[in-house]
């Protein structure tokens, strides 16, 4: 499995980020993640193909302290392994609007409360075609 760590410039409510990628074939699950300095995670976006018992789901989660909160699941599955996606991350004051590629809208609170996060990281066999931040 392979991690990106991009430290990105002050991402704070009004911005958004857009990830373009494509799924590696066969892969179970790969995520992408809004952190703090402290590897905090304010959103954990995790897309499950076959992982832990769990088919095509999303999962949403936040993490303090080392400690996971409370996930959110989502059966809207828009992703295909080999074929490329596109998503914008909307922050928000108080939450994370996740726009899909299909057209589905998910929000996911900002449970950390942080004006700011500094870091993305990506988990998973996917390649990323791009990731923009404004």
């Amino acid at each position: 499995m392979s991690k990106l760590k991009l430290k990105i410039v002050d991402f704070k409510p009004g911005m958004e980020l857009k990830v373009k990628g494509v799924p590696k074939p066969n892969i179970d699950r790969f995520s992408i993640n809004v952190c703090d300095s402290k590897d905090n995670i304010a959103l954990h976006f995790d897309v499950r193909f076959d992982y832990l018992g769990e088919h095509r789901v999303l999962v949403l989660d936040s993490r303090k302290d080392e400690i996971w909160q409370k996930p959110v699941r989502s059966e809207n599955f828009p992703f295909q392994w080999g074929q490329e996606f596109e998503m914008t991350i909307t922050f928000a004051d108080d939450r994370f609007y996740i726009n899909l590629h299909d057209g589905h809208v998910l929000q996911f609170p900002n449970h950390l409360a942080d004006k700011q996060y500094d870091y993305i990281c990506i988990d998973g066999e996917v390649t990323i075609k791009g990731i923009y931040v404004n």
